[in-house]
């Protein structure tokens, strides 16, 4: 009779855990399809899904706290998606909020969030991972932060040899050409998972920095 796990199998599964631990973003992406394909096939009730993905959102939050990283900078994060599983009301919502709720997890791991000497440029380093995707300007960054605009621009530049603009840009970059590789998402629904302002915007700011269209990187890379 209680031979199953009522709750994501996934949650008691070691091989989950250590895709995790080890931040394989394409395992666990790969296992999130697969979940999902059953899901819809055994159209699993939507009050189990959003009961799992609170957990879920929990055990993410607590894994990137385990690697050192002050809680904080995650309770954006945490709320951002703690609201979203509440709000959505279809399985097909609820799958798309579990694909950003994990890309946006393990970017803040991945990436191995650079880390200096001084103390405002670390804040503004996590502020851009955290809100990778966000619509971010530097008005917006120096308010939540609490300096001036023009302190933001200077110091960032002067220590990491890069405009503040141009470093969100790149993280947005980097996080698109691991998701064109191991997903088969569009280029629109990338573009908007990555906070650009519409597909167009996405594909010449990504040929800007790569020298390919997302598109044609996606064919010389996938295998």
């Amino acid at each position: 009779m209680y031979d199953v796990f009522k709750s994501d199998e996934n949650l008691f599964n070691n091989s989950m855990t250590f895709f995790i631990e080890t931040n394989d973003l394409k395992h666990i992406l790969e296992a999130l399809e697969k979940k999902h394909f059953y899901e819809a096939q055994d159209k699993i009730d939507i009050s189990t899904k959003k009961n799992d993905l609170l957990i879920w959102n929990a055990i993410y939050c607590r894994e990137v706290i385990n690697k050192g990283i002050s809680k904080s900078y995650l309770h954006t994060i945490y709320n951002k998606f703690y609201n979203m599983i509440l709000n959505c009301s279809k399985l097909e919502q609820l799958q798309n909020t579990e694909i950003q709720l994990v890309s946006s997890y393990l970017n803040v791991l991945i990436n191995d969030m650079e880390v200096t000497e001084n103390f405002m440029i670390n804040k503004m380093l996590q502020y851009l991972h955290l809100h990778i995707e966000e619509h971010v300007s530097v008005e917006r960054i120096a308010h939540d932060l609490n300096i001036s605009e023009g302190y933001a621009c200077s110091c960032f530049k002067k220590n990491m040899g890069i405009s503040l603009m141009k470093y969100a840009k790149k993280i947005k970059i980097d996080r698109a050409k691991k998701l064109l590789i191991t997903t088969n998402k569009s280029m629109l629904e990338l573009s908007v998972i990555l906070g650009f302002y519409d597909q167009s915007h996405f594909t010449k700011t990504f040929k800007s920095f790569v020298g390919l269209s997302p598109t044609e990187y996606r064919n010389k890379n996938y295998f």
